[in-house]
């Protein structure tokens, strides 16, 4: 893979290249590549880390404790590998053949097309323009791929990084473990979700940061969790897995939570990570962003910044979170923010993986992480 698929205006290379420790080509080279560890969260609320470890070990699979969150789990990730081209191939969309090229499965929904294809074959699952992602085994024919839509549709065997198939791993059904990067759990971790506090996550779905608040914090909590009504079953379906089966989920637009929860001044804690250009998400294959899709972006992200502040009680916290690198939807949001009034706060302990710049947390894909900003912010009192 090369930066050439990664199609970026000039503003927006700007903008990266403020953040860049080494300069945008080095910055754009680290997007192309996975994180140098796959982590996983152990689920506190079923299961101890120990035990957890040794059912991984015990099944083939060593994963080590994070160096300073004793629930993050890890692996290192090995690669590349060379993937070889067979007569048959599937061709996946950007989502699915981003996972496949890091190991997983591919699964019914991302496939795109799959011509001559039928159960049983071996075949080579390819990126739109036709870059090889992995290899694998058809576990139903390019026919019933594209009429059925669900199910695994390629039982990969070999792909160009490797990482676990997270659903085959002892635990998952059962709901003792839940794949999470880890700036993402540190999302949570510096807010310090309590007991007996009122919590409500913004942007819930699929339902990760929400359950380690819930893990965190425990039933002793107050925990709301809001998305899109599309969104809500899975969302659901995921906390009740892990054990959260106290956390209210609601079906609704954020934007207008104090009306929704007819909530003002009660909140502890919210969490926002909104939609963003998710420039930090990596591996990528290919990608295509403008600046002007950032500052579209940001303007958006503010309408979650400004209702937080209606929720939050005085003395309450907001933890601002994106999954991308821009300055316009990161450091300015939080410009924004301390404008309504909140204060930012320099969080503790520290993550040793980020670095911190009076605004927020960055962790950056040159030092081998998934692309993440971070903000802690507290509504002061009157």
């Amino acid at each position: 893979m090369s930066i050439e698929s990664l199609i970026y205006d000039q503003g927006l290379l700007e903008s990266l290249g403020a953040i860049s420790r080494r300069g945008v080509r080095s910055l754009l080279e680290s997007l192309l590549r996975p994180p140098r560890r796959f982590y996983l969260r152990v689920d506190t609320l079923k299961a101890d880390t120990t035990t957890m470890l040794d059912l991984l070990s015990a099944s083939g699979t060593r994963f080590y404790v994070d160096e300073q969150l004793p629930y993050a789990i890890w692996i290192d990730v090995k690669g590349p590998f060379k993937v070889d081209l067979h007569d048959k191939v599937v061709v996946a969309d950007k989502k699915s053949a981003e996972s496949v090229y890091v190991g997983s499965d591919l699964y019914g929904p991302g496939v795109l097309r799959a011509e001559r294809v039928k159960a049983g074959d071996e075949v080579t699952i390819v990126t739109v323009d036709g870059r090889p992602v992995a290899e694998g085994v058809a576990i139903m024919d390019g026919k019933e791929m594209a009429e059925h839509k669900k199910g695994v549709a390629v039982k990969v065997t070999k792909s160009v990084y490797a990482t676990p198939k997270v659903r085959e791993l002892p635990g998952f059904n059962e709901g003792l473990i839940y794949s999470q990067s880890l700036p993402s759990m540190w999302a949570v971790a510096i807010a310090s979700p309590s007991p007996g506090e009122t919590i409500i996550d913004f942007n819930a779905a699929p339902g990760g940061k929400t359950s380690l608040a819930a893990q965190l914090a425990g039933r002793k909590s107050r925990i709301i969790a809001i998305d899109r009504a599309s969104k809500v079953e899975k969302l659901r379906d995921n906390l009740i897995r892990l054990g959260a089966d106290w956390v209210n989920v609601v079906g609704g637009d954020s934007r207008r939570a104090s009306s929704l929860l007819n909530m003002e001044g009660k909140a502890d804690l919210v969490l926002i990570d909104p939609p963003c250009t998710n420039l930090g998400v990596i591996p990528k294959l290919y990608d295509t962003k403008r600046l002007a899709d950032a500052v579209v972006l940001s303007r958006y992200q503010r309408q979650f910044i400004s209702e937080a502040w209606k929720v939050l009680k005085p003395g309450g916290r907001l933890v601002y979170s994106t999954c991308t690198l821009t300055d316009v939807e990161n450091e300015a949001n939080v410009l924004f923010a301390m404008e309504l009034g909140f204060e930012v706060t320099k969080p503790y302990p520290m993550p040793r993986e980020a670095s911190y710049n009076g605004l927020g947390l960055r962790f950056s894909p040159e030092d081998g992480h998934p692309g993440f900003f971070i903000s802690l912010m507290v509504k002061p009192y009157a």
